[in-house]
């Protein structure tokens, strides 16, 4: 909650500093070559960048400058209207400041040799992708649930390795046998897999061996970043209050 209090005053101090930045600032002359729409310029450098980020879909230079010019306008509108301090806009602007924040952490971490597997991993990966599997997964409400088996529903798969859910290909590398695996958490809450029966996929459907070791490379990536994201969580100190900690979650 400090957080997202915080993240919400930071944003409306920026929002702020926005509206009286034109005031508190002389009005630059506009140079040669400049956009203006009513009080708003735009220099040539950055009217120049505006126009290389505008969608390509636009057929001519000019639709280029009339969106840009239309966006201005309903912006100046919003402003007029002071939708930017309106706590629904702000929120959304807080939480598009997440998910753009997390987006790029995840890619970050997508990119890093970190996440690499080695050979070994690829080759233990390998057989799964010619393989279809069998396999009753079973769900549950929270992890005692899990423990006692007592199971709210359950779904029977009987798919491709690459058509599985993620979360249940992940749960695959590991689940040996036909017994009911550990609980596994998920977003959705907790599951356990049982291994019904493993068949060959037709040699003709499986994809060559490059496309294998990169089919294989991306899933254990994605999985290395799963481990590394749960080991954030393992690892920090989180304080939950008693009315929104769920009993015996784990």
């Amino acid at each position: 909650m400090k957080y997202l209090l915080s993240a919400v005053t930071i944003l409306a101090a920026l929002c702020l500093g926005l509206l009286i930045a034109p005031v508190l600032t002389p009005r630059p002359k506009a140079l040669e070559g400049s956009l203006v729409i009513n009080q708003r310029i735009y220099q040539p450098q950055e009217l120049a960048e505006r126009l290389l980020a505008t969608p390509y879909h636009f057929a001519s230079r000019g639709e280029q400058v009339n969106d840009l010019i239309y966006r201005e306008l309903l912006l100046q509108e919003a402003k007029q209207q002071k939708i930017d301090r309106e706590a629904d806009f702000l929120r959304s602007m807080r939480d598009f400041y997440e998910q753009s924040m997390i987006k790029a952490l995840i890619d970050r971490e997508y990119l890093s040799e970190k996440h690499d597997p080695n050979q070994v991993q690829i080759a233990a990966c390998q057989p799964f992708i010619g393989r279809n599997f069998e396999l009753q997964r079973f769900d549950y409400p929270n992890y005692a649930a899990a423990r006692a088996n007592s199971a709210t529903g359950s779904d029977k798969f009987d798919l491709p390795y690459l058509d599985l859910p993620e979360d249940t290909r992940s749960a695959l590398l590991t689940l040996t046998g036909t017994e009911l695996s550990e609980p596994l958490h998920a977003d959705s809450g907790w599951f356990r897999l049982q291994l019904i029966d493993i068949t060959p996929l037709p040699e003709a459907s499986l994809p060559s061996q490059i496309e294998q070791e990169e089919l294989c490379r991306g899933e254990m990536k994605r999985q290395s970043i799963q481990t590394w994201i749960e080991g954030l969580y393992r690892k920090s100190t989180i304080e939950i209050p008693a009315e929104l900690k769920e009993a015996d979650n784990g």
